[in-house]
């Protein structure tokens, strides 16, 4: 069975899919307002504050999640996930 984590941080945001063997499809996005796949630094004026990166990181969460057909309630922040996040972008 398959569930999806989500965390967001100043950074940006991260959506998995898990699988019974761990992370199936990742998404990342960095908090750049022009370039998804960029990071900046969260006060530069180009970057999209934290509210907004928590809003589409829980859209994307169910936009993967309706595409891989896995139910709405196996959709979930995840602490863990965010921890991460911050640890990398540290």
């Amino acid at each position: 069975m398959q569930n999806v984590i989500y965390a967001a941080t100043r950074f940006g945001y991260c959506v998995q899919v898990l699988d019974e063997t761990g992370v199936s499809y990742e998404y990342s996005a960095g908090n750049h307002s022009m370039e998804s796949s960029t990071v900046t630094a969260p006060s530069s004026r180009n970057a999209v504050r934290l509210p907004q990166l928590k809003r589409w990181a829980r859209q994307t969460a169910g936009e993967i999640a309706q595409e891989q057909g896995i139910p709405m309630q196996l959709v979930e922040y995840d602490p863990d996930l965010e921890s991460l996040l911050n640890e990398l972008n540290g």
